[in-house]
């Protein structure tokens, strides 16, 4: 019997085996190519028409068995080996791909629970396809003995060498996942160093400029403070400035007023002495009378004039000297002293004269009052003036 296809090579992964599978040169590629072949397939196992195959020809095998590749349909008759042995797992499933560039090599995906299992029921389903496609001639296969052959097979080996060969490979497996591990370790923490130092070096210009920053301001700071107190103090200083030219003013404006003050009392003060010169100080008969002329200008002079124009001290009149004891008088006679003591007579008072007011050189001279007609007449001129100690009233010049 000629060979119809050659597995090239097998994978065997944690849960899944994958067969490099190649048809050989001649050989039919499709079941329909040779239906006979097929249904010599579907005698030895009928139910694989009964497996879920989600195909473009509907959801079982059945739709697509008569017209598929001849790798799919060893996949499927492997799928069956394996769902009899009723060891391999409740649910049993396979693919098929085909190789790009070589239309006549596919590689087959089964689900792998055991894998010496699952390679000799791979092994087995070449074996049936190989008689199927090439004449169905005897011996023909004997489905039922090869399923408990492959029990037998499974049961000889016991676990120790599924253990074993599971024990190796999840070694391995984290021996390359350790090892993997620590080189993305190893480079990771040398991108967090390098990272590290990228965020020190940013750091530390941050730092810098902020401390650049904060200079700045400071130093803007000091320099407005400076300004402002600059400014307050050329403030302070011209308002001390116009406050002390504002006094200057002030004393100057009271030195003038006072100024003009005290020269306009020396005007007055000098008129009033001229005038005062020009009216002399006259003493009336009476001892020590003023006339009633130097009495209204003394009264018109400041208080410096009155006081250089009072008179001088009039000697006090002599007291009369106290009589010597006379005798008493008789009995029954009347003390003259007493009786004339006892009820004096009031002496008239005597009339003042009007005060003649002062009349200033500018004003118009008042009028006298008319003298009295009872008045005594004045003496001659000629007796006047010659009697003694007489000096004549002042007389108002204009």
């Amino acid at each position: 019997m000629a060979q119809l296809m050659d597995i090239q090579r097998v994978e065997i992964g944690p849960e899944n085996l994958t067969a490099r599978v190649r048809m050989a040169d001649g050989a039919p590629l499709m079941t329909s190519e040779d239906l006979q072949g097929t249904t010599r397939v579907y005698r030895l196992l009928p139910h694989i028409i009964e497996h879920a195959c989600l195909g473009d020809a509907g959801d079982t095998f059945k739709a697509c068995m008569g017209n598929t590749e001849l790798a799919h349909l060893l996949e499927h008759v492997t799928v069956e080996l394996l769902a009899q042995t009723d060891i391999a797992g409740d649910i049993t499933s396979g693919r098929t791909f085909p190789i790009e560039g070589d239309p006549r090599s596919f590689d087959v995906e089964i689900s792998c629970k055991d894998d010496v299992l699952t390679v000799a029921a791979l092994l087995s389903a070449v074996w049936i396809l190989d008689w199927a496609y090439t004449d169905g001639g005897d011996p023909v296969p004997d489905v039922d003995a090869t399923v408990d052959g492959l029990r037998n097979l499974v049961a000889s080996l016991g676990d120790e060498p599924g253990t074993s060969y599971k024990e190796k490979v999840k070694g391995e497996i984290l021996a390359d996942v350790q090892r993997e591990y620590q080189e993305a370790l190893a480079m990771r923490e040398q991108e967090i160093a390098q990272r590290e130092e990228e965020i020190e070096v940013a750091r530390s210009e941050a730092e810098a400029a902020a401390r650049e920053r904060a200079e700045e301001r400071a130093r803007e700071r000091a320099r407005l403070e400076e300004e402002r107190r600059r400014a307050e103090e050329e403030a302070r200083a011209a308002q001390e400035a116009a406050r002390q030219e504002e006094e200057r003013a002030r004393r100057e404006q009271e030195e003038a007023a006072e100024a003009a003050r005290r020269a306009e009392e020396d005007r007055l003060f000098e008129e009033v002495a001229r005038e005062a010169e020009r009216r002399t100080t006259v003493l009336m008969p009476d001892e020590g009378r003023e006339s009633p002329e130097a009495v209204q200008a003394s009264r018109d002079l400041p208080d410096a004039a009155v006081i250089e124009w009072q008179p001088k001290d009039v000697a006090p009149e002599p007291q009369a000297e106290p009589e010597a004891d006379a005798p008493a008088p008789a009995a029954g006679e009347k003390d003259a002293t007493a009786t004339s003591e006892s009820a004096p007579e009031p002496e008239p008072e005597p009339e003042l004269e009007p005060e003649p007011r002062y009349a200033a050189p500018w004003e118009d001279e008042p009028e006298r009052p008319a003298a009295p007609t009872n008045a005594e007449p004045l003496p001659d001129a000629a007796d006047t003036s010659g009697s003694e100690g007489h000096i004549p009233g002042p007389q108002r010049v204009r």
